[in-house]
């Protein structure tokens, strides 16, 4: 029956693969029965791995309403909450009903090309370059305002909790994840007498939209990356990116605190 199904969504390294054996086991004896990969009859997914592991499920889902909660095998670990040391107790919260279901708001985005107009979705960040890896200049509007030209590798549009991850690296801000926002970050602009920009980040409100138009060139074939899955497009007019109201569900047991794992990954 659906209300005893747990799906486990693992990497098949060696470590991860024995602590998938022991929730396995856990999960058998507590009555419930498990199924490798996703099914739409189950009641929680359960990725084991790090961060990559627990976005690919949510992708592979197709952004599933069933809860998700990961256990981190990895090595950064922001999505992950439960630690393999703590199987047992993380079972028996969720038996017994203590947890919190928190829903994540997805990033939208709306690309229109000469030929299509399609909507992507991510939960951590979007990344828009051009696929031969070449300057790209890309017009940024904000609320229907032109904001400033961004030439150069690219940018980044990420949520709150992918603020940690590409977003920072290329001099993001980290931002809290209950704030419903989105930050703009170019990646490695160009700063001249020819071409000028913002040096930082930008966060956006959650009623505002944001509007990239791309340089009409034929040459130009713009690749976009959604949580690393790659789309290209050719002939693309413009990218829209809103927080869209589309969200995930993300379960947790109380454990998980944003400013540790900042800590502790970070300092």
């Amino acid at each position: 029956m659906k209300e005893k199904v747990i799906n486990i969504i693992a990497n098949d390294d060696c470590y991860t693969s024995d602590i998938k054996r022991k929730l396995i086991k856990i999960l058998t004896e507590k009555g419930y029965e498990y199924h490798e990969g996703f099914s739409k009859n189950a009641q929680l997914n359960i990725t084991i791995g790090g961060d990559g592991a627990f976005l690919r499920a949510v992708r592979e889902s197709n952004f599933s309403q069933i809860p998700f909660i990961g256990i981190n095998t990895g090595t950064l670990g922001f999505y992950p909450e439960i630690t393999p040391e703590n199987l047992e107790n993380f079972i028996t919260n969720y038996n017994t009903g203590n947890y919190t279901i928190n829903p994540v708001n997805l990033i939208e985005c709306e690309v229109v090309t000469a030929a299509l107009s399609e909507k992507i979705y991510a939960v951590n960040d979007i990344v828009l370059k051009r696929k031969d890896m070449k300057t790209v200049h890309l017009d940024v509007y904000i609320a229907s305002n032109h904001l400033e030209k961004i030439s150069g590798d690219g940018l980044i549009i990420s949520s709150p909790l992918g603020s940690s991850a590409y977003s920072k690296s290329a001099g993001g801000s980290l931002v809290y994840p209950s704030l419903k926002t989105l930050q703009i970050t170019p990646l490695s602009p160009i700063l001249s007498n020819a071409y000028r920009c913002l040096e930082c980040s930008i966060i956006v409100p959650p009623e505002f939209e944001v509007a990239i138009y791309p340089e009409r060139r034929k040459d130009y074939c713009l690749a976009i990356l959604a949580d690393g899955e790659v789309f290209e497009y050719d002939e693309m007019e413009h990218v829209l990116f809103r927080t869209s109201k589309k969200v995930i569900n993300r379960l947790s047991t109380g454990t998980f605190n944003y400013w540790n794992v900042i800590r502790e990954k970070f300092l």
